[in-house]
Parts: structure tokens; C-alpha cells; sequence
């Protein structure tokens, strides 16, 4: 196992600081606020090269209050450079290395009369590549819905320039629809049109946790999947509130663009499993139960905590019945016809089965690889019944992973 996880986790370390180098400009999950009281009645004068213009809706209405982002666009070699200098140096180089991690921004807000003027970004590495003009703002009557707009304009723009930038007027649509056997409700997305630009690809969605009240910047990490298949089942979300961003490629003319739009949607499903006991295996292959099991809390990004056995606690367990492995146990009060289970920190070092009694268990199919050690499994079934899952983990970290076990009718 050792052989073939480490190698893993620096490949996954190496990729996400390459990512981290990735430019563009800020979409509509951007939930950075802007003051009302920093919105002056025009744009203000700007010393030197700027990129100036009007935010406009579907309408032509000027839009204040929208935050406008000015990025100079790095080569692929410019990127890729710096990038690998990161994972090397686990991040140390960004510090060091003039040119950063980050390409050179710069931001600003609309005026009350829609107008903006963005001071260029200074650049300190090679000559940019082009220009990404963004604009992220609020829409409807919810502070969580966002529409936001960028523009990639050719590389002269570094000297500054003029260009309106246009958004839409309407919030992201969301819809729910029951699938055929009327089990689960299905989410749908729907992009706001933007009269301006032309749709030039398929939008892809990402979901995120977001907590039981408060606004999206206090979002984390733990639903996200990217993209998301639609229609999406909205079942999986439990009874959450999850943080809906969508992306579409688009053109204005010759120019290449990004649409983008977030909103929220709020889950109503309790599973069966809810508050459902669970036990692991201690180092003598002996049942030690959870009270209360922390894999049917209804937390669902936080790992648990497990009432473990002392002589597991520093790595494998001494002796042959969870050396190599970990065994946890969730038993529901009775059987249910399961249609769908879902095992939150499930990744590839992970086994599921399930049992409608307890006795003879029957193996899922294995995890995507692709999930990683913080996976969120998802399985479709077909309605037998369930009254048992079995989860089995590599020793380690990847047993104090998991964060919720739920199986739903």
C-alpha cells in the first residue's frame, strides 16, 4: 500500500500548486463583498495606463457596485515554470521568486453610473500574453446570487484600454424534477443569457457545502466536485445548503469569454441511516462500539472522531486482524429498499459492501481512483434491502477520513 500511495499524494501535492499557477480572472464564486460605501458616483482618475469601460446588463442598464478585475494573462512555459518551482519547494518558491505565484491583478468597483477605471497591473515576469477583464456582480433579491463576465483581450491591452463589459440581469435558474420511479429530486441548471455574448460551449457546475446559515464566504471545501453531472441528485446534498456555480464558454465578436453565475439551493433529505449506530474492529478483531457514531451525525464535512483502540491509534494495529487494514460498521435500525448510498472520505484505499442482515455482505464497485484519499463515493442501487454497510480503509489516516455514512431510501 505504501509503494503505491505516497507516490500518489506527491503526484496530487505537485498538481495542486500547478493549478495554483493557473491564470484567469474571478468568476461569480467570488464572494469577496464590495462596500456601498466604496462605490463613487463615477470612476475615479486613474495616473497612467488603465482599462476603463461601463458594466452593462441583458438590458443595457449601467450596473454599480460590480467588482472589476484586471489580470495579465502568463504564457503556458511562464506558468509552468513558476509552478513547478512551487511544488518543489512546497510553495516557498512564490515567496522568493519576484514574479509570484499569482499573475500581477489588479481590481476596482463600478460607479454609480456603471463606469470603472482599473489601473493596469505592474508585471514583473515575461511579457503577458493577453489581457482577462472580469466583472462579478450581485443580481436578484439574494446576497448569493452572482452573475459574473470574463473577457480575454490581446496582449496590446497591457498598455490599458477601453472596453464595456457586459452581465446578465437575471439570477442562475435552478429547477428540481423527480426521476421517473419517484425516487430523488433531481437538480437542473439553467445559465442567465447575456444578450452580448454568444454561448460557445456546455456549462459545467460545481457544488459546495456551505453551513447551516450564514453567507457563501463562509463555504468550504468538503462537497465539491468537479464538474457535476447534471441532473444531479439533489438527495446526496442531505439536508444542506449547497453553493451552486456554474461556467459556460461564450464569444463577444472574435473575442473569447466566460459566463458564470452562483446561487444556492437548500437539500430537505434525512436518510434512514441518520443516528444509525456504528462499531470498528479493534487489534483482537473485537466489536468496539461508537456512542454515538459520528458517520450518521448529520455533520457532514467534518472527519470523525472514533472511539478507537489505543494500540491502533499510532498506525497498524499489532497482531493479523486489522494490520492491513480497518473494518467499521454501520448497522441501521431495520432494513431499508436502498436506492442510493453515500460514503463521505471514501477514496481509493477504500472497500464498501452491504448486507440486508448482517451475515452475507456483497462488494460495490471499487472507487474512482480519481477521488483521491478524501473521496466521496456515490452508488446507485437497485432497491434490495439494506440494513448493514461495511467499510474497509488501509490503516492510518485513511480511517480517521471518513466523514459520513448515508444510505437513503
Amino acid at each position: 500500500m505504501r509503494r503505491s500511495v505516497v507516490p500518489s499524494l506527491l503526484a496530487a501535492l505537485v498538481a495542486t500548486l500547478l493549478a495554483g499557477c493557473v491564470d484567469s480572472g474571478p468568476g461569480a464564486e467570488d464572494t469577496t463583498p464590495v462596500d456601498p460605501g466604496s462605490v463613487p458616483a463615477t470612476a475615479p482618475t486613474v495616473d497612467g495606463p488603465a482599462m476603463r469601460g461601463t458594466v452593462r446588463n441583458t438590458a443595457g442598464a449601467e450596473v454599480p457596485g460590480a467588482r472589476v478585475t484586471v489580470t495579465l494573462l502568463r504564457s503556458k512555459e511562464e506558468r509552468e515554470s513558476v509552478g513547478i518551482g512551487a511544488a518543489f519547494s512546497l510553495g516557498l518558491s512564490c515567496f522568493a521568486d519576484k514574479r509570484g505565484c499569482r499573475a500581477p491583478t489588479s481590481e476596482g468597483v463600478s460607479a454609480r453610473d456603471g463606469t470603472f477605471a482599473v489601473p493596469m497591473p505592474k508585471n514583473n515576469g515575461a511579457a503577458p500574453v493577453g489581457v482577462a477583464v472580469s466583472v462579478v456582480a450581485p443580481v436578484g433579491q439574494s446576497p448569493n446570487d452572482r452573475v459574473g463576465t470574463t473577457i480575454t483581450l490581446p496582449a496590446k491591452n497591457a498598455a490599458g484600454g477601453t472596453f464595456d463589459m457586459p452581465v446578465a440581469s437575471d439570477p442562475l435558474k435552478l429547477t428540481l424534477n423527480k426521476e421517473r420511479n419517484g425516487a430523488g429530486t433531481q437538480l437542473r441548471v439553467a445559465m442567465p443569457s447575456t444578450r452580448q455574448a454568444k454561448p460557445g460551449g456546455p456549462v459545467s457546475v460545481t457544488l459546495t457545502q456551505l453551513p447551516a446559515e450564514g453567507n457563501v464566504s463562509s463555504a468550504t471545501a468538503d462537497f465539491t466536485e468537479t464538474p457535476v453531472t447534471m441532473p444531479f441528485d439533489l438527495r446526496i446534498a442531505e439536508d444542506s445548503r449547497l453553493l451552486v456555480s456554474a461556467h459556460q464558454p461564450a464569444r463577444i465578436g472574435d473575442r473569447p469569454v466566460t459566463l458564470s453565475a452562483t446561487s444556492v439551493v437548500v437539500g430537505t433529505a434525512v436518510p434512514p441511516s441518520r443516528g444509525a449506530p456504528c462499531r470498528v474492529t479493534d487489534s483482537k478483531g473485537k466489536a468496539l462500539a461508537q456512542q454515538p457514531c459520528g458517520l450518521t451525525d448529520g455533520i457532514l464535512g467534518s472527519p470523525w472522531t472514533p472511539r478507537d483502540d489505543p494500540a491502533c491509534s499510532q498506525g497498524p494495529c499489532p497482531g493479523s486482524a486489522q494490520h492491513d487494514h480497518r473494518d467499521i460498521y454501520v448497522v441501521l435500525p431495520a432494513a431499508v429498499p436502498a436506492t442510493l448510498l453515500v460514503v463521505r472520505g471514501c477514496g481509493f484505499t477504500c472497500t464498501v459492501m452491504v448486507s440486508s442482515d448482517g451475515k452475507t455482505f456483497r462488494e460495490l464497485p471499487t472507487p474512482d481512483n480519481a477521488a483521491g484519499t478524501d473521496g466521496f463515493y456515490v452508488q446507485t442501487l437497485s432497491g434490495s434491502p439494506v440494513k448493514v454497510v461495511h467499510i474497509r480503509t488501509a490503516t492510518g489516516g485513511f480511517f480517521t477520513k471518513l466523514r459520513e455514512v448515508s444510505v437513503f431510501r
